[in-house]
């Protein structure tokens, strides 16, 4: 049996082959109440988020925008964005992990443009340079490895681009102090003042 809590209204759907009888399936529900439950409140507090599924209409997000998906033939190569739609390129047949590779290569793309708009921007603030710097989907919005390689956050594309300053300058702080000590917070006080508030707008 398959039971899954469908928004925005809350609906509890549940998939069981013929043979299972009423009783069963009632017993099923009743056994995960606490979890349909659970999702029924996030949902109706707002702070439920859909699975992506890179179908039409969905939105997506862009430099800290709202965007609509447009899945269109793959006679282009890659995706692009036009006015308030983020068109698509994929196969008729696509699966949704292929559309996903495609978006991900957009926000790759998106996201190297800009690093390479504010890199002497960012190194010149801070006074230090990398090794080299590099994009990938990772926990943390960034790091810093001791041979000077900074890895940023693929979804950074998704974020304000002030957030992806904040996050290149915290990295490059870091190749003097390795650590968020005193020392540490005085570097981003002098290179980023306003880091706080744009670490509450990254994380909100």
């Amino acid at each position: 049996m398959y039971l899954r809590v469908v928004p925005p209204e809350g609906h509890v759907k549940i998939s069981a082959p013929f043979f299972v009888s009423d009783e069963q399936i009632i017993d099923f529900i009743n056994s995960r109440m606490d979890w349909i439950l659970d999702k029924r409140s996030k949902i109706a507090s707002g702070n439920y988020i859909p699975k992506l599924k890179y179908i039409n209409g969905e939105k997506h997000f862009l430099w800290g925008e709202e965007y609509d998906l447009q899945l269109i033939a793959n006679n282009v190569k890659n995706a692009f964005l036009k006015d308030d739609t983020i068109y698509l390129p994929v196969s008729k047949r696509s699966k949704m992990k292929n559309r996903q590779k495609t978006l991900e290569n957009f926000y790759r793309m998106e996201l190297s443009r800009e690093i390479d708009k504010i890199y002497d921007k960012c190194t010149g603030i801070v006074g230090e340079m990398p090794r080299e710097v590099k994009i990938r989907k990772m926990k943390n919005w960034g790091n810093c490895k001791q041979n000077r390689v900074i890895t940023l956050n693929l979804n950074l594309a998704k974020k304000p681009k002030i957030c992806l300053e904040y996050v290149f300058i915290h990295e490059l702080c870091h190749l003097i102090e390795f650590n968020h000590g005193k020392n540490f917070k005085m570097l981003m006080d002098k290179n980023c003042p306003n880091w706080r508030q744009i670490k509450k707008i990254l994380n909100s």
